[in-house]
């Protein structure tokens, strides 16, 4: 039986570990610094654990050692030094940490393939199955002219004064609101505010959002050749004006500034205060929405393929949306890693992967046989 590490116990990593384990072909590990979050992925799926500080790239080593799968579910902040590790240590990865930095240009990509080793990176839902859509929408157009992707987790239940919990990291939550926006306009990479060019769009089953500019591009602005490609975050109206306010106030600064005496950064106050509101109550529903929008010409004609998700919590293993949606995306890919069905060396995003033979088809099955179906619609262009 192969073995597999799923590094972090968070929302997503326990979700990936679940997955893994009830697929039964796997031996299941999982490794984090937090005991209590240790304990209860055990109890709830029975997996083995291993305490470790992921933090320390010598401790992530001593943890991937003798596991032929790995699965990276680390904070963002913590991910491109845990990738380098375990491509160090020569292991299969399929990585959700949603690092700020590109591991291509760092260098990872060409360790990688010295060592043989395949990673597949941003493999959760957005980055990640929207890249796929993307790469693979354009691919079955002749001329592909534009691409749009708008995501976004949000609370079934609107509550004053947030409207909003956070699905997934929190502190990586607060980045949406001040990483600038990389889009692509008219072949050329431009950088836009977060938070910026708002607006309006309509969901069946949820009514309507307010979508903002996020750097969620990421890899696609370098890897397609389409003259305009966006991607937004998705909340409830009213949200991106109290964000703003709160990111003018300087509540999200990482600089810090003298308060009675004492330095503090406004963010860790921020965060404090903050991230207890945003937590999600046991059993609250939440629902993740996303819509990809590829458009271009099929022969003389405009040509348009959309793809729409709305999830919601699994109440029968009381499992939330964004973390079903973004780790079922890296199971997925993560047993095609394993079964050889792509095993290019080197530092890859989702959208490479997707354009080979058959590999989009079996995501798309994966996701459907756990119940995160995607509505695809293709129609001429508008």
């Amino acid at each position: 039986m192969k073995r597999a590490i799923v590094l972090g116990a968070g929302m997503v990593g326990s979700a990936i570990a679940m997955d893994l384990q009830a697929g039964g072909e796997l031996s299941v590990t999982v490794a984090d610094r937090s005991q209590e979050a240790l304990a209860r992925v055990a109890g709830r799926f029975g997996v083995q654990t291993l305490h470790a500080d992921l933090g320390d790239p010598e401790a992530v080593k001593r943890a991937v050692r003798g596991h032929d799968l790995v699965m990276g579910a680390l904070p963002s902040f913590l991910g491109l030094a845990a990738m380098r590790a375990i491509i160090e240590e020569g292991k299969l990865c399929c990585d959700i940490s949603f690092m700020a930095e590109d591991p291509v240009e760092l260098g990872l990509g060409k360790l990688a393939e010295e060592r043989g080793v395949t990673v597949v990176y941003d493999c959760g839902i957005a980055p990640g199955m929207s890249n796929m859509m993307a790469a693979y929408g354009a691919s079955r157009l002749d001329v592909c002219e534009r691409i749009d992707i708008c995501v976004g987790g949000l609370p079934v239940v609107r509550r004053w004064p947030f409207e909003y919990k956070a699905p997934f990291s929190p502190c990586d939550v607060l980045e949406e609101y001040t990483r600038p926006a990389r889009l692509v306009e008219h072949g050329r990479v431009v950088v836009r505010e977060a938070l910026s060019e708002p607006e309006l769009l309509d969901f069946a089953e949820v009514g309507t959002l307010e979508s903002f500019n996020t750097d969620g591009l990421r890899s696609l602005v370098r890897t397609l050749a389409v003259p305009f490609m966006r991607e937004k975050t998705l909340r409830y109206p009213g949200h991106i004006a109290l964000m703003r306010a709160l990111r003018e106030t300087g509540l999200f600064s990482k600089e810090p500034i003298s308060v009675g005496g004492q330095e503090v950064r406004p963010l860790d106050v921020t965060s404090a205060l903050l991230f207890p509101k945003w937590a999600f109550d046991e059993g609250e529903a939440d629902m993740t929405v996303m819509r990809v929008t590829v458009e271009g010409q099929r022969g003389e004609r405009p040509a348009r393929l959309d793809w729409d998700l709305v999830d919601r919590l699994d109440p029968a293993t009381n499992t939330r949306s964004m973390s079903r949606t973004t780790g079922f995306t890296a199971t997925a890919m993560a047993r095609l890693l394993l079964a050889g069905r792509f095993a290019r060396p080197g530092v890859h995003p989702p959208e490479v992967p997707a354009l080979e033979p058959g590999i989009f088809d079996a995501m798309l099955r994966e996701l459907d046989a756990r119940g995160v179906r995607f509505a695809a619609r293709a129609r001429p262009a508008t």
